[in-house]
């Protein structure tokens, strides 16, 4: 009963963040400035651009997933954790919820029912690395911000440092009861989790390419640094609010860290809403990896 009503509680929690930040975007937002940046997208640029750059991040994601797992790579496989990948991006960008992962784990070769335990282990690294990456592209544009050039490369590797404290971590997974030990499966392949951790970094510098092209297809001029600073700060937000696809924190967060980066309110507010432009075209390609999926049923025996 308990449980019950701290589940009520944070969902109500969740849905007054969730109204509370849409309302403060519709009040500050100038929506005339709004509609004349509008006027100057260019879609062609965000179509073409952005297409690519979600396939390749599918592409990559898919790869680490199966990296995570210790499943070798073949062309079967290698699609279907790519389309898997894909459908999972496109709820997230949804949903708070990771709904998605379901799709994944349900790939799982099930030998001796253990895809459930296994989906789980690798479910935990894959956010850990993620949360480094969040983290590292944050601190990229910090450093970059402030004069500290050289930091910022070693900024971007901190999914790697994520790694080794996961390494740390699997020291001491004998601890763990019985019951426990085989949710943390994943924890004592070191050098696979390693390797994921470098393809994670790649993945962010996806996301941050797909950002930077958001931005100029709505005619506003951003560095590679501040793209950094605003995926890092924009995400860390997305993720500490749960709302459903950020709505409302997002902007929120968007706008203010372009306001503090020196932009006018009307670059500012164009920036916002060219980033929420990337949320149908990730929830699209989500669908159509999805339906790809649906009309390819896994081979039990792959």
């Amino acid at each position: 009963m308990r449980a019950l009503i701290r589940r009520r509680w944070r969902h109500l929690l969740v849905l007054l963040i969730a109204v509370t930040c849409v309302v403060a975007t519709i009040r500050l937002f100038d929506w005339h400035m709004v509609a004349h940046a509008l006027v100057h997208l260019h879609p062609g640029l965000l179509l073409a651009g952005a297409l690519p750059l979600l396939l390749a991040t599918f592409s990559v994601r898919g790869l680490r997933w199966l990296l995570v797992l210790g499943i070798e790579p073949d062309r079967h496989r290698f699609w279907q954790s790519l389309c898997a990948n894909g459908a999972a991006s496109g709820l997230a960008s949804l949903t708070p919820f990771q709904l998605g992962e379901v799709i994944k784990i349900r790939l799982i070769p099930d030998h001796h029912a253990s895809a459930w335990r296994l989906g789980v282990s690798a479910f935990f690294v894959e956010r850990v690395l993620d949360l480094g990456g969040v983290l590292g592209m944050g601190l990229c544009g910090v450093a970059w911000h402030f004069g500290l050039a050289w930091l910022a490369p070693l900024a971007l590797l901190l999914p790697l440092l994520a790694a080794l404290l996961l390494s740390v971590l699997a020291i001491y997974l004998h601890h763990l009861p019985v019951r426990l030990q085989p949710y943390a499966e994943v924890l004592r392949h070191r050098k696979r989790i390693v390797r994921a951790s470098l393809l994670t970094v790649i993945i962010w510098l996806l996301y941050a390419g797909l950002w930077w092209l958001a931005i100029l297809a709505i005619n506003v001029r951003v560095d590679f640094s501040e793209v950094c600073l605003l995926l890092g700060g924009v995400m860390l937000a997305v993720v500490a609010s749960m709302t459903p696809g950020g709505l409302g924190v997002s902007e929120l967060g968007s706008r203010g860290i372009m306001l503090w980066l020196g932009a006018s309110v009307a670059d500012a507010e164009a920036v916002a809403i060219a980033l929420r432009l990337l949320t149908p075209l990730t929830a699209l390609a989500g669908l159509a990896c999805l339906l790809l999926l649906l009309r390819h049923p896994r081979n039990e025996q792959k």
